[in-house]
């Protein structure tokens, strides 16, 4: 089997169950609302997948390496839309904790398997072109289903989580019949201390947009809303971020893959700091489709080159747990980025919604100069 049709199937796979994704996520929400659930339970309750994905990340990726990658994608899959399936037919509050426990669970294995085939599948000189290609997948998937999803709750409220159970079905089937089996390996010689320095900055890539990201999505519509922006002007913006990301992966993953993948996060970062600086003294709303496309496509950019660095780091028979040790990191990320952001726009002023990705954008930049030198490999693929 070709690899083209392997990567064609890995897109489509993505493609699909993140459209599930996206059909159901804003969502569920109005689904534990309607079973009487509090705001703060609700919080928790999206708290729970988060916490799950990032704790279940490494188990994965050790199972990865032993197994292969290709059972773990479809059992994550699968275990994914049952959970999904789950929400139509609960009724109990506490039962959506352990729905979503599974939930995060199964989409840690959809993530680590994903990315350790593309790391072993891609040649060194495409690595980053590929993983943009699946960071494209998963933002096509995922902006798809929103909107339809909303209009299937209004037609039928249990529909949508039935098709998101039918699209991971559909995802697993593709993956099940066109996507190769990975060489497994059962012995490991490798301790994780020794491999959490080789990948010190693909990791740091990984936290940083986690934080970053998760930061965004939860405050900057408040900080919008202390602006006076309407809810239209808003979803503006947010489709500047969202359009910035799409249309930047596959043209900075190509740049990755010819003029090296750091050189292109330095040069990636700066231009974010930029943009984050310049959002800190906006002072009306439309300057911000500007820099928030670029926040989009620059950040964006932190999540498929990090991935991509690994496989220059690391041995083909360690992808697994190194890819594992990114989306950890990245669910650190994403558990602390919202919390301490909000102290700081609590203690500092609103501006520190900005302020403070500037500072953690430059220090990682920093990181790129000053560490990477220790980290990358003496020949091979431009990491």
């Amino acid at each position: 089997m070709s690899n083209k049709r392997a990567f064609g199937a890995i897109y489509l796979s993505v493609a699909i169950s993140y459209l599930g994704v996206g059909l159901v996520a804003p969502l569920i929400a109005i689904v534990l609302s309607e079973h009487g659930a509090t705001s703060f339970i609700v919080g928790l309750v999206g708290t729970t997948t988060f916490a799950a994905f990032t704790l279940s990340s490494f188990p994965i990726g050790r199972a990865t390496d032993r197994f292969g990658a290709k059972p773990i994608l479809i059992s994550g899959l699968v275990l994914y839309g049952f959970s999904i399936l789950l929400f139509a037919l609960i009724g109990s509050v506490w039962l959506f904790f352990t729905v979503r426990a599974i939930e995060g669970v199964g989409a840690a294995a959809i993530s680590v398997a994903t990315e350790t085939l593309i790391g072993k599948l891609s040649r060194p000189d495409e690595r980053a072109r590929r993983m943009s290609y699946y960071a494209l997948s998963v933002g096509v998937g995922w902006a798809a289903g929103p909107l339809t999803g909303g209009l299937l709750f209004k037609v039928r409220p249990h529909l949508p989580f039935f098709l998101c159970f039918a699209f991971s079905m559909i995802a697993a089937c593709l993956a099940a019949a066109f996507i190769p089996q990975t060489a497994a390996n059962s012995h490991h010689t490798e301790r994780l201390s020794g491999l959490a320095r080789k990948l010190v900055v693909p990791i740091s890539a990984g936290s940083l947009y986690g934080f970053l990201m998760s930061s965004l999505i939860t405050l900057f519509p408040l900080y919008l809303k202390q602006m006076r922006v309407d809810e239209g002007q808003m979803g503006s913006i947010i489709t500047a971020v969202i359009g910035g990301t799409l249309i930047s992966q596959v043209p900075i993953g190509r740049a990755a893959d010819r003029f090296g993948k750091r050189r292109t996060l330095v040069v990636c970062s700066l231009v974010l700091a930029v943009a984050f600086a310049l959002m800190s003294g906006h002072t009306t709303w439309q300057p911000f489709l500007l820099t928030g496309a670029l926040v989009g496509s620059m950040a964006g950019s932190f999540y498929p080159l990090g991935l991509a660095m690994i496989g220059g780091l690391v041995k083909s028979e360690r992808m697994g747990a190194a890819t594992s040790l990114f989306s950890l990191a990245f669910g650190i990320g994403s558990l602390i980025g919202p919390t301490a952001s909000g102290l700081a726009m609590d203690h500092l002023g609103n501006r520190w919604l900005f302020y403070l990705p500037t500072i953690l954008v430059m220090a990682f930049v920093l990181e790129l100069v000053i560490l990477y030198g220790r980290s990358a490999p003496k020949i091979g693929s431009r990491v």
